[in-house]
């Protein structure tokens, strides 16, 4: 066999290996989506059925005198169940095997410009799973353009912020926990809490 058919070979042998690779780790994505997206629709169920029972039993008790306070107190409900639900979605993904919360980092900071040298601000529980990663996106920048992993208090729910001398990109989960609620919450809200109780 020819050294050109013997490289064909191997070529083809490593792409199929990286499809059934890459295959297998969207089926595995796919699934702890499916698992994640049951149990928070499972969890607003809960909170909601509580919520129902709660703002029964207010306004049962004086309809006219009590609907100002009462509809300002599911209000607030409502945002809390909403920020509960979205921060366990953030914990959830924070609490994921730490090769796939790598991923989940690697792929946030794709936004951070090559040329870019300054601090990668990270949880203190988050360093040791995130060292790795630094030193891998690192090895492909000058020294000049290197970023030091920096653990601390920010960001809270997980991810990093990337700080230069100028400016910050903040790649944080609580950011993107703030962007999503903001753009889903009308819809969750819609499609979570029944029109009959009104706001």
């Amino acid at each position: 066999m020819s050294l050109e058919r013997i490289r064909e070979a191997i070529l083809s042998k490593a792409r199929e290996e990286a499809q059934r690779i890459g295959a297998d780790a969207a089926r595995r994505h796919d699934e702890r989506l499916a698992a994640a997206t049951e149990a928070i629709e499972a969890e607003f169920a809960r909170r909601l059925e509580r919520a129902r029972q709660h703002t029964q039993r207010e306004s049962d008790r004086d309809v006219t005198q009590a609907r100002s306070g009462h509809n300002l107190a599911l209000l607030k409900l409502r945002n809390r169940i909403l920020s509960e639900v979205f921060e366990e979605a953030a914990r959830q993904l924070a609490a994921l095997p730490d090769d796939a919360y790598r991923d989940y980092v690697r792929g946030r900071m794709r936004e951070v410009p090559p040329g870019l040298a300054g601090q990668l601000l990270c949880s203190a529980r988050d360093e040791q799973r995130l060292a790795p990663l630094l030193e891998e996106f690192n090895a492909g920048r000058p020294p000049e353009a290197r970023l030091a992993l920096v653990p601390g208090d920010v960001p809270s729910l997980g991810g990093v912020i990337v700080r230069t001398e100028k400016f910050e990109i903040d790649l944080s989960l609580d950011t993107q926990v703030q962007q999503l609620r903001e753009e889903l919450a009308p819809q969750l809200a819609q499609a979570l809490f029944p029109p009959d109780v009104t706001v």
